[in-house]
C-alpha cells in the first residue's frame, strides 16, 4: 500500500532549485511514466517532461519521491518470477476492471497486489498473510488537524486486510516517524490508547469535537482581489464580536462564549484551477454565536467582480 499514484512526483533542477509545478495550481507535478507526461492530480494539467531546466537551461534535471508506478517496477525487477497487480485510479480503464482484480487476486493468479486506498478499504482476501505499507507519515504532513486521526484510521484499515482468517498474518510498516503516537497506536492496534491522546490535543488546541467549525474561502483569478476580500471580511466579524461583547459587558449578563477567528490565510493548496485561494476558520463552542458572526459578515461585505466567496460549516477538509 501507498497512498500516492504515478512514478516520480517532484521534478526539479539539480543545478538552479527550479521546481516544476502546475500553472494553475500550487502544487508539483507527478510523473507518469506510462504515459510519458507529468500531471497535476488536482485540475488535470500535464505537459511532456523537459530534458532540460525550464529555468536556467541545465541539463541537469532529476525527480524525487516516488507513487505506485514506481514501487510496480522496483517488486518487477526484486520479485521477476511472481504475478504482481497495479491498482490505482490510473490503472484502472474500464468499468469491471476493480472486480475482474479483485477476483484473480482472491483465486491466487495474482501473487503481489499494489495499491492506494482502492485495496484498503472493506475487502478481505483469505489467502493473505503480509501488508506493506510504505511511507506511513505521509499523510500526517497534511496542515489539517485530523491528519493523525486520517493516518492511525489508513493504517488500521490496511492492516486489516490480513490476520482475520489466519493467526500468522504480518504488517511491515514503513516510517520516518515511528514514535509519532498516531503511527505507533496503529502498529500496536491499539485505538483506545490514541483516543484518548488524539482528544486531548484536539481539546488543548481548541478543535472538533470541542468546537464547532466555520470554514469561508475566497478564491479569484486575481490574488489581490482573494486576499483584500478575505481581510475586509475578517475585519467584519471582528467588528461584530467586539459590539456584541460590549452589549454584554454593558448589560451586565455573564462573557460570550468564545468564538476564535483563524487567518485569514492562503488555503493549504493556495492556487487551484488558476484562482488564487485565501481561507477564514471561525471556531467556537456555541454554533449560535459562530453562526451568526458569519451571518452578519456574508450579509455586509461587498465583494469585488470575479470574487466568489464559499462557506463550508464543519468542514471535512482544510485544504
Amino acid at each position: 500500500f501507498l497512498n500516492r499514484r504515478g512514478f516520480f512526483y517532484y521534478y526539479h533542477c539539480l543545478n538552479c532549485g527550479y521546481e516544476l509545478k502546475c500553472t494553475q495550481c500550487s502544487v508539483a507535478l507527478t510523473y507518469h511514466r506510462e504515459q510519458e507526461r507529468l500531471i497535476c492530480h488536482y485540475c488535470g494539467y500535464s505537459e511532456k517532461p523537459s530534458k532540460t531546466c525550464p529555468s536556467c537551461g541545465s541539463p541537469e534535471v532529476g525527480y524525487s519521491g516516488f507513487g505506485t508506478e514506481k514501487i510496480e517496477s522496483d517488486i518487477n525487477a526484486l520479485f521477476p518470477y511472481l504475478k504482481v497487480e497495479r491498482l490505482d485510479s490510473d490503472s484502472i480503464k474500464k468499468s469491471g476492471d476493480l472486480k475482474d482484480v479483485f477476483n484473480r487476486f482472491k483465486k491466487g493468479d495474482i501473487d503481489i497486489l499494489l495499491g492506494t486506498q482502492i485495496i484498503a478499504k472493506g475487502l478481505n482476501f483469505p489467502g493473505v498473510k503480509l501488508i506493506g505499507i510504505i511511507m506511513a507519515d505521509t499523510s500526517l504532513q497534511l496542515p489539517d488537524f485530523r491528519s493523525a486521526e486520517r493516518t492511525f484510521s489508513l493504517i488500521t484499515q490496511v492492516a486489516g486486510r490480513t490476520g482475520r482468517f489466519s493467526a500468522d498474518g504480518k504488517v511491515m510498516i514503513q516510517t520516518y516517524r515511528p514514535s509519532n503516537y498516531a503511527i505507533k497506536y496503529a502498529a500496536e492496534r491499539k485505538v483506545g490508547e490514541f483516543y484518548k491522546a488524539e482528544i486531548e490535543n484536539r481539546k488543548m488546541m481548541g478543535f472538533p469535537p470541542f468546537t464547532r467549525v466555520i470554514r469561508v474561502v475566497f478564491r479569484a483569478k486575481e490574488r489581490e482581489k482573494a486576499s483584500r476580500s478575505a481581510d475586509d471580511f475578517s475585519q467584519l466579524l471582528l467588528f461584530y464580536l467586539k459590539s456584541l461583547r460590549e452589549r454584554a459587558a454593558g448589560a451586565g449578563n455573564p462573557p460570550l462564549p468564545d468564538v476564535r477567528i483563524l487567518g485569514p490565510a492562503e488555503c493549504p493548496v493556495s492556487l487551484l484551477a488558476g484562482n488564487y485561494r485565501y481561507h477564514i476558520l471561525v471556531l467556537s463552542p456555541d454554533f449560535h454565536y459562530a453562526r451568526s458572526s458569519v451571518l452578519f459578515s456574508t450579509e455586509r461585505i461587498k465583494l469585488g467582480g470575479g470574487v466568489y466567496m464559499e462557506i463550508d460549516v464543519d468542514p471535512v477538509s482544510l485544504m
